[in-house]
């Protein structure tokens, strides 16, 4: 059987093909704030579907919880942006129980935090179903439950994972970034990206503003894989922001199982800008220069504005066309991405 390895990317096995492929429930049923994302997230998710061969089904009332026979024909079921304690009725929440503990795949989003609070949770509506919040890991505190508006934080990769495989770090991002605190948050979380600190929407930095969990993982006793992210407030998240695709693509593929080992990352990667602010011409220096590589500059929404060969230690960027605001300048060198933040003048 061959195996194809592709360096810096995304492991996959030939036979995928020569198997079933991967099922995927996509449930967005709200009972709390709807977050008005389900459509682009289906389209989102269906556009990893098409990619990679795999089926991928939307239920935005609970219906496919009915049965847990149903339930059993799928490999991921995917919270996207559900919240509120009243979307599955006691049938359906035993179903999912023993859906999750047959090492089947989960994947939370956003708000599916803010679904089925813990009773150790601040706040209304607390311990209706605590195994929800113990087996995602967590329930985002209620009163703030995140910062004012979407700003633009740093977001640094923590654990090495296959999960972040192509996710850039640090990664500058627009995102309503949760808070934990008052909440409920599970010290067994295998964290894998942290934002760094905020400012609350008192306009103070709070002891709930410190530098805390965005992504993470958990291995479940029976074998079933957990992931979740509190990214994907925007509908921009789900139309235009490549990176966030990924995250959720290799979600896909390590909660189902399909994943082969994590890629071993040999060389650090670093580089600099100057000057920034930068009005016309930006000089960008890499350390060490071992391979060539692309440079890209971003916009804040993650849309792609123009890429450059990377071929020796210094190249120049042109943004003399680019309107004065926000950027993101990525130097991907042999799979190995790293971004830098640059203000145009």
């Amino acid at each position: 059987m061959k195996r194809f390895l592709l360096t810096g990317a995304f492991f996959y096995m030939s036979f995928f093909a020569l198997c079933q492929p991967i099922r995927i429930l996509h449930f967005t049923r709200t009972s709390g704030f709807d977050h008005q994302t389900r459509t682009v997230s289906m389209a989102m998710f269906q556009q990893i579907a098409t990619h990679y061969g795999f089926v991928v089904d939307n239920d935005s009332t609970g219906q496919a919880f009915n049965s847990l026979n149903t339930l059993q024909g799928y490999d991921v079921i995917v919270f996207a942006n559900t919240s509120g304690d009243s979307i599955l009725d006691a049938i359906q929440k035993q179903n999912l129980e023993q859906f999750i503990s047959g090492q089947k795949g989960f994947i939370g989003i956003h708000a599916a935090s803010d679904t089925y609070r813990h009773s150790t949770a601040n706040g209304t509506s607390t311990g209706g179903w605590d195994w929800y919040a113990e087996m995602l890991g967590a329930s985002v505190q209620q009163n703030p439950s995140h910062v004012n508006g979407t700003p633009v934080y740093r977001i640094d990769e923590i654990t090495q994972h296959i999960l972040l495989d192509s996710i850039p770090s640090p990664w500058y991002k627009a995102e309503e970034y949760y808070y934990w605190e008052g909440g409920y948050f599970d010290s067994s979380n295998i964290v894998l990206q942290k934002v760094e600190q905020t400012v609350g929407p008192n306009s103070l930095v709070n002891s709930y503003d410190s530098a805390r969990a965005m992504t993470w993982y958990r291995i479940l006793p029976g074998g079933s894989r957990i992931f979740y992210t509190s990214l994907g407030h925007d509908v921009s998240n789900y139309t235009g922001d490549t990176t966030f695709y990924k995250l959720l693509r290799n979600a896909v593929f390590w909660v189902s199982g399909r994943t082969l080992s994590v890629p071993v990352v040999s060389e650090v990667l670093m580089f600099s800008v100057n000057p920034n602010p930068v009005k016309d011409r930006l000089i960008v220096t890499c350390i060490p220069f071992s391979m060539p590589g692309v440079l890209k500059v971003f916009t804040v929404e993650g849309r792609e504005l123009g890429s450059w060969k990377c071929e020796t230690a210094k190249t120049e960027i042109n943004l003399v066309a680019y309107a004065p605001g926000i950027y993101f300048v990525e130097l991907d060198a042999g799979g190995l991405k790293r971004q830098v933040k640059i203000a145009k003048e």
